[in-house]
């Protein structure tokens, strides 16, 4: 497994990242569902749960997972991306990938893991799909219209994921002109003359239902959708460990002190496994005297105190502002024009699937006013 790890690592800092969506369903205080996809391709918002189910989350394949609900009894877990691919259309090479393990029996009426608010694109199971899966991926009519089968004959998705939780990939590579189907990282069929992949239907993007309406029966884990072609080896990885990301979230807390004079973010690619030059940056818009907080809960402050808190009963200069992490580590520095970086490599030791928030407390050098950034969470993967 270690040679492995240090294969997909030497992958993941060859490859530009190119993820639009990474949810991983791990923060279950909040309704903020973070997208940890990191690099230029990345959708920049994060995903809104609602849910009518006893819980939105289930333990998954790595963390968390968003809970199935039933559509015999119209009960759901979704999350809203605030993507609406009409408005910014997908196009070309996509990867789609996730974990997926029935919470109850499906049964045979249509079942949909994603889709859109409006008919469309959407990834389903029963109907045409019978037990396998049924990718619409609506283009223009005549020869480049493009629906991808996982045919029930190569793949019973639904027995795979009422025994335990399977991974599923789809690869379209609009170069190769292909589409091939993984299931639990091997290559289950393979698809040739093969138009380009687009996603453009109007409405926004959900996962766990489609069309507000049908509700998805299957836990979900690790959801991710990509605008590039992933390799087979990748999808092999992606079926063995979580995938690396990051992602500043707010926890839909009011507007910080300071109104965004200070901001954390990342450099150096993805937080993978080995990845030495991965760093955080402290961005302040004057001269700044910082503390950036680090822990691994986002949830509560010491086991003890439910996060977001309100920090104006704690110390003055704290007025105005929301602590979003809990916060055993907490370091200092000085940010002075531009990006003020802090090293944080992942060792090729460290493990796999670990969470580490931060947040930054920054004072202007000059007025002593207090500023606070959003929260901000490094996922450790492939």
């Amino acid at each position: 497994m270690r040679t492995l790890l240090f294969t997909f690592a030497s992958l993941a800092s060859t490859l530009s990242a190119q993820d639009f969506l990474l949810y991983k369903f791990d923060s279950p205080c909040t309704n903020e569902v973070i997208n940890h996809a990191n690099g230029s391709g990345a959708f920049p918002a994060n995903g809104t749960l609602a849910y009518n189910t006893p819980t939105a989350y289930q333990p998954g394949m790595f963390g968390g997972a968003l809970s199935g609900g039933s559509a015999a009894t119209n009960t759901y877990s979704r999350v809203d991306s605030g993507w609406s691919p009409a408005a910014q259309p997908m196009t070309g090479s996509i990867t789609l990938a996730f974990w997926a393990k029935e919470r109850t029996p499906v049964g045979t009426a249509l079942n949909y893991l994603c889709g859109c608010t409006s008919t469309g694109h959407r990834l389903f199971t029963n109907g045409v799909g019978g037990t396998g899966l049924y990718f619409r991926n609506i283009v223009a009519s005549g020869p480049n219209t493009l629906d991808l089968v996982l045919p029930a004959a190569t793949t019973n998705f639904q027995a795979l994921a009422s025994a335990g939780w399977v991974h599923i990939a789809l690869v379209i590579d609009a170069t190769a002109g292909t589409a091939d189907w993984y299931v639990n990282g091997t290559s289950a069929i393979h698809y040739t003359g093969v138009g380009p992949g687009l996603i453009n239907t109007a409405g926004n993007y959900l996962v766990g239902m489609q069309l507000t309406t049908n509700e998805c029966n299957y836990d979900l884990d690790e959801w991710l959708l990509s605008n590039r072609a992933y390799t087979s080896a990748e999808i092999l990885g992606l079926s063995l460990v979580p995938r690396a990301g990051d992602g500043d979230y707010t926890s839909a807390t009011p507007a910080q002190c300071g109104g965004g004079n200070v901001t954390l973010g990342s450099a150096g690619g993805a937080p993978y496994v080995g990845n030495l030059g991965y760093q955080l940056e402290v961005t302040a818009t004057t001269p700044s005297l910082f503390l950036l907080l680090m822990g691994l809960d986002r949830c509560s402050y010491g086991g003890v105190i439910p996060l977001p808190l309100d920090g104006t009963p704690l110390l003055p200069i704290l007025n105005g502002c929301w602590i979003l992490t809990d916060a055993p580590v907490i370091l200092n520095g000085v940010a002075i024009g531009g990006p003020s970086p802090v090293p944080f490599p992942i060792p090729p030791s460290i493990s796999t699937g670990i969470d580490v928030y931060s947040q930054v407390l920054a004072l202007d050098i000059g007025t002593s006013a207090s500023s606070m950034s959003s929260g901000f969470v490094t996922s450790t993967g492939l």
